[in-house]
């Protein structure tokens, strides 16, 4: 019989407790023996999770969005308990990556169908604590539109939230030196923005040419130099359309691969895992191989 922690967190706008509840009932309907939870603090997400896996469950099940998925995922990292993944979120960035569907019994039929995989982690240290993504981290520009992106608006109006905050925060996209190493080999480069991913999709419509790969024990660095908003737009189709490794022809991105990767800058900028704002610059990303069981849609 399978274990499982059902866990979300209550949100203004939707409905997550109604979710578990009906998450909870098709499980146990299924055999599954099952625990709901619907807490109130981002933390305590992270606890009953931690709490659920040494206690022995099989699987724990988020119900919600990316802040709720990263913190479950901060609690199953390097465990043998497999993460499942009910998507009620704005961006749900693992969820879309794994290709599971939002619609509730959809989302369900992937429990209890879908394929156990193991995929790498990245771990960040940032002022002497550790935190683990599944998807990507972010140095710069996108980090402050995730600090500045509102709630209410979210909610109100879903990712067009995002690109809002985008517009209101264009006068910000300018270069900054990072001083960047990647696996011992230091380098400086001016930059707007960059990223360490392990996925490599941002949503339905926006992936690379260039795929990134979540088992392959490597992250993947792209250096986004965009010295104002126009050109930060034509980066990112530039970065989006890099086919290889190295610089692009207008040298506007740079793109390697690593097990770590150290960033500095002379003034701190903010940084955001699977995104959410996590503190600022220096920060030392590694690769953590295999960290993570997650279900997905089985091929």
């Amino acid at each position: 019989m399978t274990r499982a922690l059902v866990i979300g967190r209550r949100r203004p706008g939707r409905r997550i407790g109604r979710a578990v509840r009906e998450t909870q009932q098709q499980l146990e309907a299924a055999g599954w023996k099952v625990e709901g939870q619907v807490v109130g603090r981002k933390s305590a997400l992270r606890g009953h999770a931690a709490d659920a896996a040494k206690a022995g469950v099989d699987v724990v099940v988020a119900v919600g969005g990316d802040g709720a998925v990263l913190q479950v995922v901060n609690a199953l990292a390097e465990t043998s308990v497999a993460l499942g993944i009910i998507p009620l979120g704005t961006g749900n960035l693992l969820a879309g990556n794994l290709g599971i569907p939002k619609p509730l019994e959809k989302a369900v039929k992937v429990l209890l169908e879908g394929h156990h995989r193991r995929i790498d982690l990245g771990r960040v240290r940032i002022d002497g604590t550790d935190h683990y993504f599944s998807v990507a981290c972010g140095v710069g520009f996108d980090a402050r539109v995730m600090e500045k992106t509102n709630t209410a608006t979210k909610r109100r109006i879903g990712k067009l939230a995002y690109v809002l905050a985008a517009m209101r925060q264009a006068q910000h996209v300018r270069d900054v030196s990072h001083a960047i190493t990647l696996d011992g080999a230091h380098g400086t480069r001016k930059a707007a923005q960059v990223f360490v991913a392990n996925f490599g999709a941002m949503g339905s419509l926006i992936k690379p040419r260039r795929e990134i790969v979540p088992d392959d024990g490597l992250l993947d660095v792209i250096v986004v130099r965009a010295p104002g908003p126009l050109l930060g737009m034509l980066a990112g189709m530039e970065a989006l359309a890099q086919r290889d490794l190295g610089s692009t022809g207008a040298g506007h991105v740079f793109r390697a691969q690593a097990k770590e990767v150290r960033i500095a800058t002379k003034r701190p900028r903010l940084v955001e895992t699977d995104g959410s704002v996590i503190g600022t610059t220096p920060v030392v990303v590694s690769i953590r191989p295999a960290a993570l069981i997650v279900i997905e849609p089985r091929p």
